[in-house]
């Protein structure tokens, strides 16, 4: 059996009505998995996602993925 894609491939042209959900539902998958796996670890599920939407956010905006800097999730 040959290897396949963890995500699927978007369907659509990026500037499509639908991308954007087309692009959730790709990640959706992955993400409840991450988060499986983080709370499996002993981490807070919801502070889990927080520190997800942080760390999406600092690479949208091109920060480093490394970075030291220490943040708080939102209680």
């Amino acid at each position: 059996m040959a290897n396949e894609l963890a995500i699927k491939s978007p369907s659509l042209e990026v500037n499509a009505a639908r991308y954007d959900s087309d692009c959730q539902d790709a990640l959706a998958a992955a993400t409840d998995n991450l988060l499986d796996q983080a709370e499996a670890a002993g981490w807070d599920r919801r502070r889990a996602a927080s520190a997800l939407m942080y760390l999406a956010a600092k690479r949208l905006n091109g920060a480093a993925v490394n970075s030291t800097k220490s943040f708080r999730p939102l209680d």
